[in-house]
């Protein structure tokens, strides 16, 4: 298993960027906003960012899994996961296991294409799609998940945070210029507008903006100083908005009055920070949100959009609907980490065609013109065709735009791996944790955001460790008590990398990190160790692992029930044959935690769907 270079310059910045999270002091917190410096915001900025993904991989990302035998026809690597937001579809029995727990994987498509004889292809098209098109195409997407208040309240603050903040301003300062409200402003912008209509040069004007934005932000990292302090509104307003939301749609009557009130919250929510009340409504979220509650509660009931009796067009329509909303957030933040250089070498590559699509742009008109009736009526006749040939199980293969730039969840995965890679602390900070866990009161339908808080207070990687060396010393005993009582099967050093004991001290020390977790697996209590590349489960009045997993045969990890479980399936190819197996532990001590360092040990392995 290949692991990141960490003397890479991005894990020295990652290290960096560390150091000042841990110094950074509870008076810098408390500061009044307006009187932080700019290196102080920078500082902040870093630090709520780096919270914020790895807050969103702990709450979201709870399942993920690798493709069992990839056809052949599937030639581009990849692995996929799923986090709670996918739905628990109908799979294929497959195996007499746990598989009803699993969100399915979708099936790689292509290993239904005969490609052997080309005299059944029905047309030179089909021929294409199914030879050179199909084979080339990624992994399918995951199923689209069923509609829920939970799910609806998250799309809307990534929404709100994606898309409002950036549209809005936008549209307001184009009114303004059309206003003319800023006489001197309006004036020298349709100076340069018309100057660029009459020398045909809008359309590269246009693209050398997109192309100046661009590498401006690779020059400068970092936003303005009042970017940064408008970006800690937005993330604070994106969940105030998402909470109000769902409490006014948790009342079973959603009509055209509640319709105009959900648009008077944009509204409201933007005017609350004019009104400077933002740091009290990141304190006390959960009073405005207990008030909307109460009062549609009295007027109906508890029922809410989701209602389990709603017929299955409705339930369509829903998760179509929010599908689509999901897919909007996408793409916009997509494109925002494409402007930022969330992965330099795709911001480079985009970089490079705005370059080539402004000196285009340069060409005279009727070229120009010509070019793009070109592309448009080659787009027609030739690749549509090519298209509607492919089979429709294909169709869910098709990526989306821009689909090799990361979302924030694809990259919150990344950014686990990295770090887990360099050794930094991959659980959000202690103020980070307490301040969501004062807004985030709805089930997401995940059973991490129910739990994650009560385990906060417990450090369970202390514990781990003292139950360790526990076993280490009586294990000790049993060795050095003469004409022992005890039989020992074990050999002699211990090959578990738990710590080696008093015995163990005077020989040479390993380097191999260790994590200790306690547990209980199906009906045994233990303690998992996980190593940079394997997990060992041991028993509780046991010596000997029961359990050695390598990293590199885990094909699926899941969060799974109320008491903090995991479910592990993994290939055993012990026995000179491949078999999969599934571990169940029902209870893991920092089940986050472990959840975190199985994804990160290997991070580049998966994929976000």
């Amino acid at each position: 298993m290949s692991m990141p270079n960490t003397s890479s310059p991005s894990y020295q910045s990652l290290t960096d960027v560390n150091s000042l999270i841990q110094s950074e002091t509870d008076d810098l917190e408390h500061h009044d906003e307006d009187d932080l410096t700019e290196a102080e915001l920078r500082e902040i900025y870093d630090r709520e960012e780096i919270d914020r993904f790895l807050h969103l991989f702990y709450t979201f990302v709870t399942e993920v899994h690798a493709p069992e035998a990839p056809s052949s026809l599937d030639k581009v690597g990849g692995l996929e996961s799923a986090s709670q937001t996918h739905v628990q579809g109908n799979q294929p029995e497959t195996r007499p296991s746990v598989d009803s727990e699993w969100t399915p994987i979708p099936s790689s498509s292509g290993e239904n294409v005969q490609i052997s004889q080309p005299a059944q292809y029905g047309s030179l098209s089909e021929e294409i799609a199914c030879r050179y098109l199909v084979p080339i195409l990624p992994y399918p997407r995951a199923p689209t998940p069923s509609f829920t208040i939970g799910r609806l309240r998250v799309t809307l603050q990534r929404l709100y945070l994606a898309v409002l903040h950036v549209h809005k301003p936008f549209f307001e300062r184009l009114l303004k210029l059309a206003t003319w409200e800023e006489h001197r402003t309006s004036l020298i912008y349709c100076t340069v507008f018309w100057i660029l209509w009459w020398h045909n040069f809008l359309v590269s004007a246009l693209v050398l903006r997109i192309l100046v934005s661009l590498l401006k932000r690779r020059i400068f990292p970092y936003p303005t100083l009042s970017d940064l302090r408008r970006h800690r509104e937005e993330v604070s307003l994106a969940s105030d908005f998402g909470k109000q939301v769902a409490d006014r749609l948790s009342a079973s009557s959603f009509g055209i009055t509640e319709t105009w009130r959900l648009l008077k919250l944009i509204g409201q929510t933007q005017k609350s920070i004019l009104k400077g009340k933002t740091k009290e409504k990141i304190h006390k979220t959960d009073a405005p949100a207990t008030e909307a509650h109460s009062d549609v509660s009295d007027q109906q009931g508890t029922t809410v959009l989701d209602d389990p009796n709603d017929s299955e067009e409705t339930k369509d329509l829903k998760r179509i609907g929010l599908q689509l909303l999901n897919e909007m957030a996408d793409l916009h933040e997509r494109i925002r980490n494409i402007i930022i250089w969330r992965r330099p070498e795709v911001s480079r590559r985009y970089g490079f065609i705005l370059t080539v699509v402004s000196l285009i742009t340069l060409f005279p008109t009727q070229y120009t013109v010509k070019l793009v009736f070109f592309a448009l009526g080659f787009a027609f006749w030739h690749i549509t065709p090519i298209l509607a040939a492919m089979p429709p199980s294909a169709w869910e293969r098709i990526p989306p735009p821009f689909s090799d730039a990361p979302t924030d969840a694809e990259y919150a995965m990344e950014l686990i791996s990295r770090r887990v890679a360099a050794g930094l602390q991959i659980e959000p900070s202690k103020s980070s944790r307490n301040s969501r866990k004062k807004k985030s009161t709805d089930s997401v339908g995940s059973e991490s955001d129910k739990t994650h808080g009560s385990d906060n207070s417990v450090d369970w990687k202390k514990w781990g460790d003292r139950l360790a060396f526990g076993k280490s010393a009586v294990r000790d005993i049993k060795r050095l008590k003469p004409e022992s009582l005890w039989t020992l099967h074990e050999s002699w050093p211990p090959r578990h990398p738990i710590i080696p004991g008093a015995i163990g001290i005077a020989q040479p020390a390993s380097n191999v990190e260790t994590r200790t977790y306690p547990c209980q697996h199906s009906s045994v209590p233990g303690l998992i160790t996980l190593t940079q590349e394997v997990l060992f489960f041991t028993p509780l009045m046991s010596h000997n692992a029961k359990l050695v997993i390598p990293l590199t045969a885990v094909k699926g990890v899941k969060k799974a029930g109320l008491l903090k479980g995991l479910l592990i399936r993994w290939t055993d190819s012990s026995n000179d044959r491949s078999e999969q197996k599934e571990e169940r532990f029902t209870w893991i001590g920092g089940r986050d935690e472990l959840f975190a360092h199985l994804v990160g040990s290997s991070g580049a392995r998966w994929m976000k769907v």
